[in-house]
């Protein structure tokens, strides 16, 4: 999520957002190297901006001010537009300005494999920040529940967009 063992910043700053993902840019300008480059021109061209509500200050503090929003051409899902609840680790907050996402609130896994190993389970990223702590971030662990990590640890992502 960020090359240093910090959550300051939250989703906003996130060397994730900005960089990987590439909401520094825009679809028709994107960041080099970035996520958002690396996709189809067409696809680019019918994509939309999305505003997401995060907890973008991070920190370690369980601060409903924090929430706020941006705007992204490719984002990770809250923990709660995963689970549906608030399950300890995100900004208690961002569940005002969120919905679980129908996909889920159906039952269906949460569950997220290798794409070179697609019975391997892995752990994914999302978006929140671990409200408990200045270094972690919220992920939906192995066997589809929620969990956290460190900051600067390597784990999947699952973007989502808009058209």
């Amino acid at each position: 999520m960020n090359t240093e063992q910090t959550n300051r910043g939250g989703w906003s700053n996130s060397h994730m957002r900005k960089t990987v993902l590439g909401n520094s840019g825009a679809p028709s300008s994107p960041p080099a190297n970035s996520l958002l480059a690396a996709l189809p021109a067409d696809l680019r061209a019918v994509m939309k901006s999305v505003s997401k509500y995060s907890d973008n200050n991070g920190g370690g503090y369980d601060t409903a001010s924090y929430v706020t929003a941006t705007t992204d051409w490719l984002f990770l899902l809250a923990e709660f537009e995963y689970h549906g609840s608030r399950r300890r680790y995100a900004n208690s907050a961002e569940q005002n300005y969120q919905k679980q996402y129908d996909y889920y609130k159906a039952g269906n896994s949460k569950v997220h494999y290798r794409h070179d190993s697609t019975g391997s389970a892995v752990y994914a990223w999302t978006r929140s920040a671990d409200s408990g702590s200045g270094s972690l971030f919220c992920l939906v662990y192995t066997d589809g529940t929620p969990s956290y990590t460190n900051a600067d640890s390597s784990w999947a992502l699952a973007p989502g967009f808009w058209i």
